[in-house]
């Protein structure tokens, strides 16, 4: 379920308070460590606990001794000089040469486990190029590694790597979770996050603005009465699909009627087709008659181009009051055209926009690099200044209203595949035709299209050849299947 994300300074301020209340948290987390490693691994594992110079190694050296005592092979090596520890840490040092000593030699060539307790959420420099050696050496080894708090060479705020990351099967957090874990290079980087809040009270936690979002049920506004019509679950209007790129608007519509819209119409630039011989149910018209038609949400920028007609058919409908739902070229024209970019921020009615990094750089006048630095600054900057609800596509999509964060966690690399956008655009437009508020569908949305993908995954192992047009028919059945 959705729960808090802690940036590295309100984590540092919550330690500080608990720690000057006497409350021991190193011992905590190390023995929490402990017993997570004892449940999940056999005592004949024969163990290396790699130890930094601060708490993090502190954490280490509690969670090594535990385990040596618990009856595990266990070995200890500082990868970096220890010098001069706090003084909980070098009293969980002490503790631990009384039972055994710290190991200089390198890693023993029996290790099948790695504990990973070299540098915490403190870092903010490259990792030495001597410790980053013996990282990338494990990482090619494909050892089993355990990381404490967060895998050492990430950033805990951004999900950015410090030159090198030592990466791990599972992340053993501490006091509360990060959102460098979750988005940018943290999910293939921390594997599987396991959270213990070491029993602090309930009281330390301030209000966070940032959350990882997921959610097993259905939202009230999807829920369906007997007493229904197709006009009850809204009427979705798409436009886009110019010359050579009419496939685009075409995944958009049928993503958004099988998501629950009651009618959905594509109003193509370039000469329209009939009918969609697949989904006969969509309307297919001229876009120039399609604006002129009622519609309750517009998506626009599926296939659109960025020719003076799709210039006009923007400018007319960021002018209209209904909730507008704007990717692809309509957010290029929107970075490419100032006048387009004041008025989509002058809207009254709901917006939402759905780039990815490099379209989202377009907008910011950045970099791409700028914007996956800070995944977090840059969501919430692009949603202030277009005053719309804005997502950033990636692993662990980022989603803000200017001013709460949310990180989802659903999805997997299958997903970086033509169409997906456009599928995506559908079905938030979709969930908004039905009520759902813009900042609701935008989560709910790239939720359901993620978890469509994590679907098809399980019988698709290597991750391989998902479509677009796929993903529309999993997302649906993920989401028939709520309560």
């Amino acid at each position: 379920m959705t729960h808090p994300l802690y940036l590295r300074a309100e984590l540092q301020k919550i330690e500080s308070q608990q720690l000057a209340q006497g409350l021991p948290l190193m011992e905590r987390a190390g023995t929490a460590a402990a017993r997570w490693i004892g449940g999940h691994y056999p005592r004949s594992s024969v163990i290396t606990v790699l130890v930094g110079p601060g708490n993090n190694g502190g954490d280490g050296y509690v969670c090594a001794r535990h385990l040596y005592i618990a009856g595990f092979t266990v070995h200890v090596w500082p990868v970096l000089h220890v010098g001069d520890l706090a003084a909980d840490a070098s009293q969980a040092r002490r503790l631990w040469l009384e039972l055994g000593p710290e190991r200089i030699a390198g890693l023993p060539s029996d290790t099948t486990l790695v504990i990973d307790a070299v540098f915490g959420i403190g870092l903010n420099r490259p990792v030495p190029e001597d410790v980053a050696t013996t990282f990338r050496q494990i990482n090619d080894a494909g050892l089993n590694v355990v990381a404490l708090d967060i895998p050492s060479g990430l950033d805990a705020d951004s999900g950015q790597i410090h030159g090198c990351v030592l990466s791990a099967n599972h992340t053993l957090t501490f006091i509360g979770d990060k959102p460098g874990l979750h988005t940018a290079h943290g999910q293939d980087a921390a594997g599987e996050v396991v959270l213990f809040e070491l029993d602090l009270p309930a009281a330390a936690y301030p209000a966070a603005p940032n959350t990882l979002y997921e959610t097993t049920r259905l939202p009230a506004q999807l829920r369906r009465h007997q007493e229904s019509n197709k006009g009850t679950f809204g009427t979705v209007g798409v436009i886009g699909g110019a010359a050579g790129m009419a496939g685009a608007a075409i995944l958009a519509g049928r993503a958004a009627l099988r998501l629950g819209a009651g009618k959905v119409r594509i109003g193509m630039l370039a000469a329209a087709t009939a009918y969609d011989p697949l989904m006969p149910e969509l309307m297919l018209a001229d876009a120039a008659l399609a604006i002129k038609q009622p519609h309750d949400v517009w998506l626009v920028g599926p296939g659109l181009g960025r020719d003076d007609t799709a210039i006009d058919v923007l400018t007319t409908l960021l002018s209209r009051s209904e909730p507008l739902v704007l990717d692809a070229d309509a957010l290029n024209l929107l970075a490419t055209h100032s006048a387009l970019f004041a008025q989509c921020k002058a809207r009254q009615g709901d917006t939402v926009i759905t780039p990815h990094p490099a379209e989202a750089a377009r907008l910011l006048n950045k970099e791409t690099s700028a914007v996956q630095a800070q995944r977090l600054d840059a969501v919430r900057e692009l949603a202030f200044r277009l005053n719309a609800v804005a997502l950033i596509k990636g692993s662990g999509t980022v989603v803000s209203d200017g001013l709460q964060i949310s990180i989802n966690q659903s999805g997997n690399a299958a997903l970086a595949s033509a169409g997906q956008g456009d599928v995506l655009g559908g079905m938030i437009a979709a969930l908004l035709a039905q009520g759902m508020s813009a900042l609701e569908a935008t989560q709910f949305g790239v939720y359901l299209h993620g978890a469509a993908a994590d679907q098809w995954l399980q019988s698709n192992a290597a991750g391989i050849g998902l479509g677009a047009s796929e993903t529309v028919e999993h997302a649906r059945t993920v989401l028939n299947r709520l309560k």
